[in-house]
């Protein structure tokens, strides 16, 4: 197939398979927090989820180069277990940040029009001016494969490393803590002006049409934002030229609008998922989606993509790409991986016969032969 297929492949997957699964197993673990989580307090909930997810967030950042170095040498089946292991664990860390910061929010300043503002107005005014816009994204303009050799890794904003030991701290708080709440702020306020604006719950059928609605606008914004990354990349090209800071604000502009298709397509499918799933039972409803959704994305070797983590900074190249060129590589992803797998096999298979015709070589004479034969019956 041509690159031009793959993208419109890995487009469609990420669209239709991809992102509605991640929703479902963000939308079933919130809604489980929700009912086993101190559910009397909601302060108190709240408060609590957002010391859990900076725990594990925090814990797994200070810890993916041991992680990485303490499966690297395991054999398949423990690397796999591990892996998926730490995948669950993470993204349950994950949720919990995201849902104690948004419900402190929305205890401390309310869910009418100026509250939901609120968040949006201080968190992506300062995402500009970290140069973190690019990281508000989710599926399905941002996948994550399960690539061994990148599955631990979590980049941080600043770039330091661990042998720069006190900056790397720093640096790795700031990303999770800082970085990480700003980036729920501006969820929080696009998709509670869905909600103030766009859903009327005023009935249960007009509820659904607004979901239909959001998921329609959300989509139809993400299609013409995929379509349109081409020219946007050559245009991000040429603006460098011209200077960095036009670039940057090119990127961030376009980006923008991807937020807001993003979150709308999110909010539709939470939504329809509320009015289709199980609604009779929404326990039940929302263990199946949390089971689901975690379940078939590790089956397609995608459940990272659930996982919001690391920083990529604006300006600068994602994956030897421009920002405006979206990371929807799923087919390309597996590709890479069955390359390495395969290039490790024939390597390992290399080496095997060169030790071979070595230890072949080293036995040529009579002594040695003689030697070779004593030893073998010792």
């Amino acid at each position: 197939m041509t690159p031009l297929v793959y993208k419109i492949a890995d487009a469609v997957i990420s669209c239709v398979v991809i992102a509605p699964l991640v929703v479902f197993y963000w939308r079933g673990t919130w809604g489980l927090l929700d009912r086993y989580l101190i559910p009397e307090n909601e302060s108190a909930s709240a408060w609590v989820s957002v010391l859990i997810g900076v725990v594990i967030n925090l814990s797994f950042n200070f810890c993916q180069g041991a992680l990485a170095k303490m499966f690297e040498k395991r054999n398949l089946l423990i690397r796999i277990v591990g892996s998926r292991l730490y995948t669950g664990v993470f993204a349950f860390g994950i949720v919990n940040h995201w849902r104690g910061v948004w419900l402190v929010w929305n205890l401390y300043s309310g869910t009418e029009a100026w509250g939901v503002a609120g968040s949006l107005i201080v968190g992506l005014p300062l995402m500009v001016f970290f140069r973190t816009v690019f990281n508000i994204l989710a599926a399905p303009l941002v996948v994550a494969m399960d690539l061994d050799s990148e599955y631990f890794a979590v980049s941080t904003r600043f770039h330091f490393k661990p042998d720069n030991l006190e900056f790397y701290l720093y640096d790795t708080c700031f990303t999770t803590v800082v970085i990480g709440s700003l980036i729920v702020f501006v969820w929080r306020g696009v998709w509670n002006m869905l909600d103030l604006y766009f859903i009327n719950e005023n009935t249960m059928q007009k509820s659904v049409h607004g979901h239909y609605g959001t998921a329609l606008v959300g989509y139809s914004i993400l299609i013409l934002i995929l379509c349109l990354q081409y020219p946007a990349n050559f245009l991000s090209n040429k603006l460098l030229k011209v200077h960095k800071i036009a670039k940057i604000a090119f990127e961030d502009t376009y980006l923008c609008f991807a937020i807001f298709g993003n979150v709308a397509v999110w909010h539709g499918i939470w939504g329809l998922c509320d009015s289709y799933i199980l609604p009779e039972n929404p326990i039940a409803s929302k263990w199946f989606t949390h089971t689901i959704g975690i379940g078939v994305l590790m089956l397609m070797l995608s459940g990272n993509s659930v996982l919001v983590r690391g920083c990529v900074v604006d300006g600068e190249k994602h994956k030897n790409e421009n920002l405006v060129m979206f990371s929807t590589g799923y087919f390309s992803g597996l590709m890479k991986l069955c390359s390495d797998r395969h290039n490790k096999s024939v390597t390992l298979h290399g080496e095997t016969v060169r030790n071979c015709k070595e230890t072949d070589t080293v036995s040529d004479t009579p002594d040695e032969q003689e030697e070779d034969t004593r030893t073998a019956f010792l």
